[in-house]
């Protein structure tokens, strides 16, 4: 009876996933009316001779008012820009300093994001000088300090470095590793890791660091294959599917044990939980939280880009202790996990599971993979000022919500940014050259937003609000034929 059952169930998703995968769940989104011009800042130094031809991934500040921004490039160096030129000698060149362990096949693995202290800048506080990186690496390289559930391919390491005393432009070659965890496919590794930025040097969770680790992957194969069988992202004894809070500067003791190279911190949702429980573990249920950071105005929210499946592709409110669903769920839907298409309502009974679902997400008739900006609060573009700013990879098309909408228990419409150069609407597709734009962003000291691209290793501005008039609307016939054509399959 029990095999029955199974199979009858198995035929109920079947015929549900058939009738709603045939478009896109959600409706279609909206040119919201702000347009910004976009335009070429710098070109950071090319480190292959064909697309992608630098892997930027991630661009930032120290917090030093110095102006300086820095942005890297996944086969393994850090760059320094400033008075808007790419300094000649990078701030760090991982490959040379790993001594050849660095990783950098596929679309996900390298020297994968980094993070100035918040005390950087600070002399006498800890983390003064000190910088952090998440590198992927061998695993001859050193020993993995939580182990993967399959064979390893790879370690997630993340490292402290400190600046060089007499060269503010430089890291020195040495690091302290503060931990490592084994990956065991080239999916969804660990990606940014940050600190809140929001907060004063006595508050408790200053210079405490929280790191996104993906799920590790595992898409279906074949007819019959689950997705991420080994469902690591409900399981809290494994780091998998998380976002991790440690303290740099903490110790291990008998009570809360670590590697000795950092700390637990007690206010962690899981200290003390027992039965197995990582209390490094901060938040969980996510399948490849790619970006995350705090709204530096407002209530200070934390938000969430996780990368979706086949369907959803969701932004979620930072909590602790917070179960973002993942397996189970992709976006406010249930997941067939045999069934990557299918796209099912949520049962009469959820509330019982108690999990935290998006406060706004789209479908893959938009685009197949989130990348968050974080909430502007420049003073370029006054339109935007308030918006969460995110995009889509893969076809580069950049998306906006009102931040104070951003609420549990509701979802805020989305709206795409017009993209204006030389008085007419563009596409970074078009900038780019390429069908895959591999969008990232950065924001500046300033609170500036930039629009980075791996195909052609362009950092591009968002320097002012364009005029709207006659825009927005000759645009939106572009939204419907966008959604009329092939569907994007999921990539990262």
């Amino acid at each position: 009876m029990h095999r029955r059952a199974r199979l009858a169930t198995r035929i109920l998703l079947a015929v549900l996933a058939a009738a709603a995968s045939a478009a896109g769940p959600l409706p279609p989104i909206a040119k919201g009316g702000i347009a910004v011009t976009i335009a070429s800042f710098v070109t950071v130094p090319a480190s292959q001779g064909s697309p992608p031809l630098a892997r930027l991934n991630l661009l930032t500040h120290a917090g030093d008012g110095s102006g300086r921004m820095f942005v890297n490039d996944m086969r393994g160096k850090i760059w320094v820009i400033q008075n808007g030129q790419v300094l000649p000698v990078p701030f760090l060149d991982a490959t040379t300093a790993l001594g050849g362990s660095l990783v950098t096949s596929g679309l996900q693995l390298g020297l994968s994001t980094f993070a100035f202290h918040p005390g950087y800048a600070t002399l006498g506080d800890p983390g003064y000088g000190l910088v952090y990186t998440v590198t992927h690496e061998t695993t001859s390289s050193g020993t993995a300090n939580f182990i993967a559930p399959t064979t390893p391919t790879f370690h997630n390491v993340i490292s402290e470095w400190h600046v060089n005393l007499l060269d503010p432009n430089r890291l020195d070659t040495t690091r302290r590793q503060l931990l490592r965890i084994e990956g065991f496919s080239g999916d969804h590794p660990m990606g940014q890791i940050a600190f809140n930025p929001n907060l004063a040097s006595s508050h408790p969770d200053f210079g405490l660091l929280y790191a996104a680790l993906g799920d590790g992957g595992g898409y279906i194969a074949s007819a019959g294959q689950e997705i991420n069988p080994f469902q690591t992202a409900q399981n809290r004894t494994d780091p998998y599917g998380d976002i991790l809070r440690i303290d740099p500067h903490g110790t291990s003791t008998p009570q809360h044990p670590t590697n000795g190279q950092y700390g637990i911190p007690p206010s962690n949702p899981y200290y003390g939980a027992g039965g197995g429980i990582l209390e490094e573990i901060w938040a969980f249920g996510l399948r490849n939280p790619h970006r995350f950071g705090w709204d530096e105005g407002g209530a200070g929210k934390m938000l969430i880009s996780d990368i979706g499946q086949a369907q959803i592709e969701e932004v979620d409110l930072g909590a602790a202790g917070a179960n973002y669903g993942w397996r189970e769920r992709q976006g406010t839907y249930v997941l067939d996990p045999f069934n990557e298409n299918a796209v099912l309502p949520l049962p009469g009974n959820d509330a019982q599971f108690g999990y935290t679902y998006p406060v706004a997400q789209y479908d893959h008739d938009e685009g197949s993979a989130i990348v968050g900006a974080g909430v502007y609060r420049g003073s370029d573009i006054p339109p935007l000022v308030g918006k969460y700013v995110f995009g889509d990879i893969v076809n580069g098309r950049i998306f906006y919500t009102d931040a104070a909408a951003l609420v549990n228990g509701t979802q805020a419409p989305v709206y795409e940014l017009v993209l204006v150069s030389g008085g007419q609407v563009v596409t970074l597709i078009q900038l780019v050259g390429s069908t895959r734009v591999d969008l990232r962003f950065g924001v500046d000291e300033s609170g500036e937003m930039y629009a980075l691209s791996k195909r052609d290793g362009v950092v591009r501005t968002l320097p002012e609000p364009a005029a709207t008039a006659g825009l927005v609307a000759g645009t939106l016939v572009l939204c419907a034929l966008r959604r009329r054509a092939a569907r994007w399959s999921a990539v990262i």
